[in-house]
């Protein structure tokens, strides 16, 4: 039968085909899944499409693609894929080719979870040192000085269970304590890159980027995660960008935005 059904398309007359003979198609579709799967119409396309809005009109934040890093094309990341390391997109794979990029030789990360950054960062650069920081339980969260999101994270008790026991992990120094308090003061000055990875919230972000300008190098860069999904940070680099000596740029395709005191793109614009 099935391939008979075959046989009658191949015997058929070859058309062009565009976006509006699949309109139709496409919406009844539409009508469908969205009676079938409100959960996904809510928390999937909507959600995106609202994560679209709000990129496209950023008021202070350049978007610029992959491709617009020069010498991203030469780097080379090797590393488990695991739904953990990559979030949604491969942003952890980005982060480490931009690391070679910049040719990083300190890093601090704010926001451990269970190392899956740490370690892939460490396996693609033999001479990387990582510093990394986060609450080493959940109980700690209960004493945070600055509201605290995503406590769910914290509920799986074991911070940098990946580069434990791996080659890695002599590079790697895990810090334990709340990244609002903690003393970052041996580590001015030093790091070639900061990623900011932690609670959130306006406040957290807020006080975690200060921290991280203060750690910065000379030629210094600074990453922040999930920029696209979380309305503090969204709201918090907004803010800042006009001020800055440099631009703050997202990655199209990740949820990454970049400070960085070298000149990483052409132009450092898009």
């Amino acid at each position: 039968m099935q391939s008979e059904r075959l046989q009658q398309h191949a015997g058929r007359k070859l058309k062009r085909v565009g976006n509006r003979h699949i309109l139709p198609t496409m919406l009844k579709g539409f009508m469908q899944n969205a009676v079938k799967y409100p959960y996904e119409l809510r928390y999937g396309l909507l959600k995106n499409c609202f994560t679209e809005l709000r990129l496209f009109s950023s008021p202070n934040i350049k978007r610029i693609e992959l491709s617009d890093i020069e010498g991203i094309e030469n780097a080379r990341v090797a590393g488990g894929v695991t739904k953990k390391a990559l979030g949604p997109v491969f942003d952890s794979f980005v982060l480490s080719a931009l690391t070679q990029v910049l040719d990083c030789e300190n890093i601090f990360e704010i926001g451990t979870y269970l190392g899956e950054t740490a370690w892939l960062l460490a396996h693609n650069k033999p001479n990387l040192n990582i510093y990394t920081l986060d609450f080493e339980d959940v109980a700690m969260a209960d004493k945070t000085k600055f509201q605290f999101t995503d406590r769910n994270y914290l509920e799986e008790k074991h911070r940098g269970t990946r580069y434990s026991g791996t080659p890695e992990q002599s590079r790697i120094t895990q810090l334990y304590g709340d990244s609002a308090t903690f003393d970052y003061s041996p580590y001015y000055n030093r790091m070639d890159l900061v990623f900011v990875d932690a609670s959130h919230s306006y406040t957290y972000v807020k006080s975690d980027s200060e921290n991280a300008f203060k750690m910065l190098s000379r030629h210094g860069t600074i990453v922040w995660d999930d920029y696209t999904h979380y309305p503090g940070i969204y709201a918090y680099l907004n803010e800042i960008a006009p001020d800055l000596d440099e631009p703050i740029m997202h990655i199209r395709g990740t949820r990454l935005a970049v400070y960085s005191r070298r000149q990483i793109t052409a132009t450092n614009s898009a």
